[in-house]
């Protein structure tokens, strides 16, 4: 058997953060192993409550299903998961604090069968699976950023210059914001739906925003240069703003725990953000940006 048992802070109420992870389906918002996440059935959370996780683990894809075996709002909720191959039991406590709430995640993995035999390897891949996940929920629970985006200069890969958020074409905008080479494989998942939610918005415009560590400023032009090779799309290149700065200070403007995952930031052009949202694309996500954009509706774009 496995054993993994980590503890967390956030500044997020305790009522808040019981709701959000006793909804299991939350898992595909903040666990990278999780590929698929759904509650089973229409009616409110509590005990009984089952839901269809599809994980990734030690190189296999597999369906589990779990459920929940105790529900004590706001305190603790336990949760049962099974196939034909695991068992995984996972208990999530909740302790009040002066500001804020701590979360200790307690989770059992066992094998079946004949499968026991593979315990030591499943101990270490557990433990490694259970760092990521939490590295993951600590972005998703991390203090709310600030209400308002603090000035940046870019550069688009056509050559224009950017000061943001003063330059920004729309009354809202989406910006992707991305610090590492390898984010571009989440840029590309949620590019489909963004760009389709800015046709249909006459008043949105989305922007990718690589950052760039200010010491790379000496070679600014050699890594502009790679990027608009890279992307023969004119569009592309004008909404690709490149911004050489110091991250450590963008990461604490936009409230993020770190650098390991992107930031979509729904932003005002007076610089007022109003919803932000971290790494994989997901529904979920999706719907909390659209419900942003709805709270201030504008006309559509025609469709030709």
């Amino acid at each position: 058997m496995a054993h993994y048992r980590a503890t967390i802070d956030t500044p997020r109420a305790r009522e808040e953060v019981f709701a959000y992870l006793s909804d299991f389906s939350s898992t595909q918002e903040w666990d990278p192993g999780i590929v698929e996440a759904e509650r089973l059935g229409d009616a409110a959370v509590g005990e009984g409550t089952e839901f269809r996780l599809l994980a990734s683990f030690l190189g296999r894809t597999t369906p589990l299903t779990y459920r929940i075996v105790e529900f004590q709002p706001p305190d603790a909720v336990t949760l049962l998961g099974e196939n034909a191959t695991v068992v995984s039991r996972d208990r999530i406590t909740f302790e009040p604090l002066a500001q804020g709430t701590r979360i200790t995640y307690d989770a059992d993995l066992a094998l079946k069968g004949p499968l026991k035999l593979a315990d030591p390897l499943l101990r270490l891949a557990f433990g490694r699976v259970g760092d990521r996940a939490l590295a993951g929920l600590r972005r998703t629970l991390a203090p709310a950023p600030p209400h308002a985006l603090a000035p940046l200069a870019g550069r688009a890969l056509d050559g224009r210059p950017y000061e943001l958020p003063g330059d920004l074409a729309q009354p809202h905008n989406l910006l992707l914001v991305a610090f590492r080479r390898e984010h571009q494989r989440q840029v590309d998942e949620w590019l489909p739906w963004l760009l389709e939610l800015e046709r249909r918005r006459a008043d949105l415009a989305v922007y990718e925003l690589p950052v760039i560590a200010s010491r790379y400023a000496p070679a600014r032009w050699l890594i502009d240069g790679g990027m608009t090779r890279g992307i023969p799309d004119p569009s592309a290149r004008a909404r690709t703003l490149t911004v050489c700065t110091d991250v450590p200070t963008v990461l604490a403007n936009l409230g993020l725990a770190g650098s390991d995952a992107i930031a979509l930031v729904l932003v005002e052009r007076c610089g007022r953000i109003l919803a932000t949202e971290t790494g994989d694309f997901a529904p979920g996500k999706a719907e909390r940006l659209t419900a942003a954009l709805a709270e201030t509706p504008s006309p559509t774009r025609s469709v030709r």
